[in-house]
């Protein structure tokens, strides 16, 4: 996937300023994409010389909020549609967890003991989210259905790392 697609996904939900798409990256895209300041603008400008993107409203000290195009909804469709995948995930907490294997017993126990408290730290604020949006907006809304994905996978990768602490203290025992 690259940022131009995800830039424009998030422009054709909504329209959104730089910074705003740069919050969105932080709150909604955390597991999914990852992009500094510097590559949305860059970005926001390639989309609008290429008409998926415009500048909607100007605002004081140069802000300026962005909306997709038609032609960059077609464009965004036709990816989404017609182009398959790149199922290649390069995942740094995936790398960590199959190399953790290879630790020590110790050591190995307490980097999962540690990602575990991560997770279900993660699933409290995931599920305060999701309390939070109950009855403001609707089931089927991408925001409820991203929370909803980001939630299943963090309870799948908690059940993993529960189950590596069980299957290493038992090889060890």
């Amino acid at each position: 996937m690259s940022l131009r697609f995800a830039v424009l996904g998030l422009l054709a939900i909504h329209e959104a300023s730089g910074y705003e798409l740069a919050k969105h990256f932080e709150t909604t895209l955390p597991e999914v994409w990852f992009a500094r300041n510097n590559q949305l603008y860059a970005e926001l400008a390639k989309l609008t010389a290429d008409g998926y993107a415009e500048v909607v409203e100007e605002g004081p000290r140069g802000r300026r909020v962005y909306a997709a195009t038609g032609a960059g909804r077609v464009e965004l469709s036709r990816w989404l549609v017609d182009e398959e995948p790149d199922r290649n995930l390069r995942s740094e907490t995936a790398l960590r967890d199959f190399l953790t294997l290879e630790l020590p017993r110790d050591q190995a126990l307490k980097v999962l003991h540690r990602e575990i408290d991560f997770l279900t730290s993660k699933l409290e604020q995931i599920g305060h989210l999701l309390q939070r949006m109950a009855g403001l907006v609707p089931d089927h809304d991408i925001r409820a259905l991203s929370t909803e994905r980001r939630r299943l996978l963090a309870e799948a990768r908690l059940a993993w790392a529960r189950e590596a602490v069980r299957r290493i203290e038992r090889r060890d025992a």
